[in-house]
């Protein structure tokens, strides 16, 4: 969950603020993530008695870094090619949270069922959460990091360093040449 949300942030803002999507254009370019952990999940589910929850985790992981790997060295590519990364990821999390809730339920006694699904669900909201808080945070430091402007830019507000989004808000009261390059810029910091 810390790496599902932490990467689903990262990618929304990037698909929005460096390839200038709008909202509704970046969550439908996320779907394939969505919808391939929809659909593999259940099929996965089927399975799981012949393959056993361990060998299932075990396979997912592989199968999400690749897609990782493929969305990540992919970033300047298509749309469609990166798909086929987003498609992966979801399916190695369709498949291994499937078999994670399924070994965190066939594992937990009948009487207690119900504090083992609270204890699950929790589980995925708090690492959805510091996924969150954790690559925002990384996200910000990089951007920060590589935020270095011009000698020609240098008396810009220190906002333009925070964040991208900053950035285009300054851009948007410079000259137009002045405006592109600081957007530039900071696309590249991004």
């Amino acid at each position: 969950s810390i790496a599902l949300l932490g990467v689903q942030l990262v990618l929304s803002q990037r698909l929005q603020l460096v390839l200038d999507q709008t909202p509704l254009e970046a969550g439908l370019s996320l779907v394939p993530l969505s919808a391939a952990a929809f659909i593999v999940g259940p099929i996965a589910g089927r399975y799981l008695q012949r393959v056993g929850s361990t060998r299932a985790i075990v396979l997912s992981l592989p199968l999400t870094g690749a897609g990782t790997f493929l969305s990540a060295y992919s970033m300047d590519a298509p749309l469609p090619v990166q798909f086929i990364g987003f498609v992966l990821i979801g399916a190695g999390i369709g498949i291994g949270m499937t078999a994670a809730s399924s070994a965190i339920m066939s594992n937990a006694l009948p009487e207690r069922a119900g504090m083992a699904a609270s204890i699950e669900e929790v589980s995925y909201e708090l690492g959805g959460t510091l996924g969150v808080a954790l690559m925002g945070s990384a996200m910000s430091v990089a951007y920060t990091a590589a935020m270095i402007l011009p000698a020609d830019l240098d008396r810009l507000p220190i906002t333009v360093r925070d964040s991208l989004d900053e950035a285009l808000l300054v851009a948007e009261t410079l000259p137009e040449d002045k405006a592109a390059q600081l957007v530039s810029i900071g696309k590249a910091a991004f």
